[in-house]
């Protein structure tokens, strides 16, 4: 029966933990040779290449944060399309054996709904565009212009990946708190509760912290998109491995 509710052995596949430390390091490579080519390209200057030069640099270091930023978009959506179609096959192999009704089951909180909404490509690839041509106003200076959609654009896409995972997780202790309940009825042990459960973050907090420290805050900011997401995956191993345990034996 658990090879019939696929959805858990996605998990491999949606939930990979990414490593801040690794993406951290990389970072800081490409920012001290972005430095150091910025230098040469001044030396250059006199010879036509200066700004030509520290624009592909900086485009290099956009590249880079833009690829892992693409990365924690996706995983975000990926992780909660499985969990809503899994949700649903567990309600369904809940009535089934047990004749649970399953808008009991099912039963979510409009406000979660939305946290859980997919959120469109289209809203990285607009925010990647308009970052791409605010880094070209080194050539041509109208284009800065683009920094502001760029960056109302960031700050939207910082707070999906910022919030939504505490709501979502929430959402799900709930739903497997009333599979816990009914599976205890039936003298079949299922622990609901997380061991890290995540902390709710406060957005706005951030972005002040960030502005008065000069961006010294963002990087545990950082950390903090990264893990968050990592220690809730390590709970739906725990929760969906005793699962498949629970549904194999019935």
């Amino acid at each position: 029966m658990a090879e019939a509710i696929a959805e858990l052995q996605e998990r491999g596949k949606t939930d990979r933990r990414l490593s801040f430390g690794l993406y951290l390091v990389f970072l800081l490579v490409v920012i001290v040779l972005g430095i150091f080519v910025g230098v040469i390209g001044k030396w250059m200057a006199g010879f036509g290449a200066g700004k030509i030069i520290s624009t592909v640099v900086s485009l290099l270091v956009a590249i880079y944060i833009w690829w892992y930023n693409w990365l924690l978009y996706k995983r975000r959506n990926e992780h909660f399309d499985r969990i809503k179609r899994l949700r649903s096959k567990l309600s369904t192999w809940m009535k089934e054996k047990f004749d649970t009704e399953t808008e009991t089951l099912m039963k979510v909180d409009p406000v979660l709904d939305r946290r859980e909404a997919q959120h469109p490509n289209l809203l990285f690839c607009l925010w990647l565009i308009f970052s791409y041509l605010s880094n070209l106003s080194s050539l041509y200076w109208p284009l800065g212009l683009f920094a502001i959609p760029a960056v109302v654009l960031g700050l939207l896409i910082l707070y999906y990946l910022t919030m939504d995972y505490y709501y979502h997780e929430q959402g799900e202790i709930a739903f497997f708190g009333r599979m816990a309940e009914i599976l205890h009825k039936k003298d079949i042990a299922f622990i609901a509760t997380p061991a890290r459960p995540l902390h709710r973050r406060s957005y706005g907090l951030y972005i002040f912290l960030s502005i008065i420290t000069l961006g010294i805050f963002a990087i545990y900011w950082a950390y903090v998109i990264f893990r968050d997401p990592n220690e809730h995956f390590d709970s739906h191993d725990l929760w969906e491995s005793e699962l498949e345990k629970i549904i194999q034996k019935t």
